[in-house]
């Protein structure tokens, strides 16, 4: 009887990928189930047959294939090296959804990049060697009347669907696979080779977000107030247009918004009405920078102003300009798109500046880098701005020096203070600084040019640490040029200062950054890496410290209540951090509070103290998907150039 043969060509990818697969996991995650393997090994199986079935059969040239079958695995190996690192640093991995973001930084500091690799990440780099040796000694079967490629290729396409769906819910494989909306799960439960092709397909196709919303609980009624005090707005108009509303997703978005609760006003509510306001978003603004013989300024602003204990800055996809964009609208940004460069051709009137706008403010940015990353020459001013000034700009002025490197902040503030001059009447002023970026542990102008000071201080702090306090003087010293100015004008009782951080400092150990920081903690925990400085300054308010749950998204609404401003709770996804505890909402889905903290990934819910009902987890979780879906639907239909009237209360 003549032996069957198969051929077995595939093994020479199938058992590289298998083993990066397997590094891969044990590296980033700490468990795995037995469903995840059969997902991992048939998909590997599937997507190694179909390549030596095609370049084996179809093509018919050994050279070939050991050429694309290299290029392959050396580009699937660097790859998932760059996943692990991008993750530990960012935390996030990498997405080509935000290609032109992410692909400029990494270029611009490749070599700072590479030497933060743990040398664990390394690993990932051994299936090259794999596949060089098992072509150099390995001889597998290629003759035989059945394809073992084309039976695998039909066989483990069919056994990879049904064992896709496991889950429940929001949380579903098949739903975050379809919605790409939580990358943690999809890598976990699917592998890095998977998630890469599910990665450049969401560039292109996702499943389309539906109005329907999830069942929220119902709040609690607010207790009586005195006469006068409730918030009320007229909806009339508001109806009007969605009763003639003819897209579906539009009119939906009108009736979520119109049922939330509209928050009354509170003891905080027109605090620093009529005031000038100054809206700081600092680079990698940490409490580490918080010192009180390198950093006075700042250190006397945070202990003499209103500052938020659990205040939180979530990361996005592009940390920076996200975390900015969410700032002024108070909407959750795409899960894996750079949310603002995606959406700065449209007008947000309900926008923080155009709030302030409509009240007869100048309003004006400033930023001492130029548009590398974001548009904000024409996003900012489609936000209400009606300046807005980079460092090309800046530079246009001969009393400017230009440095090696990030731009001075203290210049940058000194130029603030000279367009505050040129105004007439109250002032709105963004700064958005950029010396506290890194690289810390890379020498550069502002990063050595107080080193010596601080090494005075902190002499036995590693020298990327001091390189950090080096430019967070020169951000210090900016504050004090500021609040000198203020007093010599007379008007540092009637300006209010807002300093918040756009992300944590790249680049560092963070257990390293909270041991030096231990008069905060505690910071524990996966997203305790993400609480940060929430500073409200002025001169003539006494300091307090609020310990409400909050985030940047709660900005836009905790800022309009301060101000009295005429707005609309109910057009923002956040909520005055000043009514009561909020929830912080990150990127895939989790969230804290003051009862835990929920991991969408796990579906776990750890409690701070006593367990909550489920019903209390399941409610909010249909709140946190209801925010996410509505901001969406927000963006996709370019919703509030379609209801501008609204953004104006009545």
């Amino acid at each position: 009887m003549k032996t069957l043969k198969f051929d077995l060509r595939f093994l020479y990818l199938f058992l590289p990928l298998l083993f990066l697969e397997g590094v891969f996991h044990l590296i980033q995650f700490t468990g795995i189930d037995l469903y995840t393997v059969a997902r991992i090994v048939l998909f590997s199986a599937f997507l190694s047959a179909l390549i030596s079935l095609v370049f084996t059969k179809v093509f018919k040239g050994k050279k070939t294939y050991f050429i694309v079958g290299l290029i392959f695995i050396v580009f699937l190996s660097a790859y998932s090296f760059a996943e692990l690192i991008f993750k530990n640093f960012m935390g996030d991995f990498y997405s080509f959804g935000t290609v032109s973001d992410g692909a400029a930084r990494i270029a611009q500091y490749a070599l700072i990049f590479l030497s933060n690799a743990r040398p664990s990440y390394y690993l990932c780099l051994v299936p090259i060697l794999i596949y060089l040796l098992l072509h150099r000694f390995v001889r597998f079967n290629s003759e035989g009347p059945f394809q073992l490629p084309m039976i695998l290729c039909i066989v483990s396409f069919l056994i990879l669907i049904p064992i896709m769906d496991l889950g429940s819910g929001v949380n579903s494989i098949l739903k975050v696979y379809g919605t790409f909306s939580n990358k943690d799960l999809i890598i976990d439960r699917m592998g890095i080779t998977h998630f890469l092709f599910r990665d450049l397909s969401a560039m292109y196709y996702k499943v389309p977000d539906t109005i329907e919303f999830a069942e929220e609980a119902q709040p609690m009624s607010p207790p009586d107030v005195e006469p006068g005090k409730m918030r009320t707005i007229d909806d009339s108009y508001w109806k009007q247009l969605m009763e003639k509303e003819e897209n579906s997703n539009i009119a939906g978005i009108d009736r979520y918004l119109m049922s939330r609760t509209l928050s009354r006003p509170n003891d905080m509510t027109g605090a620093f009405e009529g005031y000038n306001f100054i809206y700081f978003m600092v680079e990698a603004l940490d409490y580490l920078s918080i010192d009180p013989e390198l950093t006075p300024t700042l250190y006397q602003m945070y202990n003499e102003g209103l500052t938020f204990y659990n205040h939180y800055t979530p990361l996005y996809s592009c940390a920076t300009g996200e975390s900015e964009f969410v700032s002024y609208t108070s909407l959750f940004p795409y899960a894996n798109t750079c949310t603002p460069n995606a959406v700065y051709e449209d007008h947000y009137y309900e926008a923080l500046p155009y709030l302030f706008k409509n009240e007869g403010y100048e309003t004006f940015a400033l930023h001492n880098w130029r548009d590398e990353f974001y548009e904000r020459k024409v996003l900012l001013p489609n936000l209400g701005f009606d300046a807005y000034y980079d460092i090309d700009d800046i530079w246009e002025d001969p009393d400017v020096v230009h440095t090696g490197g990030w731009q001075s902040d203290e210049m940058l503030i000194d130029q603030a203070i000279k367009h505050m001059e040129e105004t007439s009447g109250n002032f709105f002023c963004n700064i958005i600084t950029s010396v506290m970026h890194f690289p810390y542990n890379d020498s550069s102008y502002w990063g050595d040019y107080y080193l010596d000071e601080v090494r005075k201080v902190h002499p036995d702090w590693s020298v990327d640490y001091q390189r950090y306090m080096s430019k967070c003087m020169d951000f210090d010293h900016g504050l004090r040029n500021l609040l000198d100015y203020l007093d010599e004008k007379g008007i540092a009782e009637n300006t209010v200062i807002c300093i918040y951080p756009d992300h944590r400092p790249y680049w560092m150990d963070y257990d390293t950054v909270m041991s030096y920081t231990s008069w905060i903690n505690p910071r524990s925990g996966e997203y305790g890496i993400y609480r940060s400085p929430f500073i409200i300054y002025n001169k003539a308010t006494e300091g307090s410290v609020c310990y409400n749950y909050c985030s940047t998204m709660d900005h836009v609404p905790t800022i309009a209540n301060l101000f009295d401003l005429n707005y609309d709770p109910r057009l923002y996804m956040g909520t005055d951090a000043f009514s009561g505890n909020n929830t912080v909402i990150f990127a895939n889905g989790s969230w804290l509070n003051e009862k835990g903290v929920y991991d969408a990934s796990t579906e776990e819910f750890t409690p701070n103290e006593t367990m909550p009902e489920d019903t209390y987890i399941r409610s909010t979780n249909s709140t946190v998907q209801n925010t996410i879906k509505t901001s969406y639907l927000i963006f996709d239909e370019n919703y509030f150039e379609q209801r501008r009237g609204i953004c104006s209360p009545r």
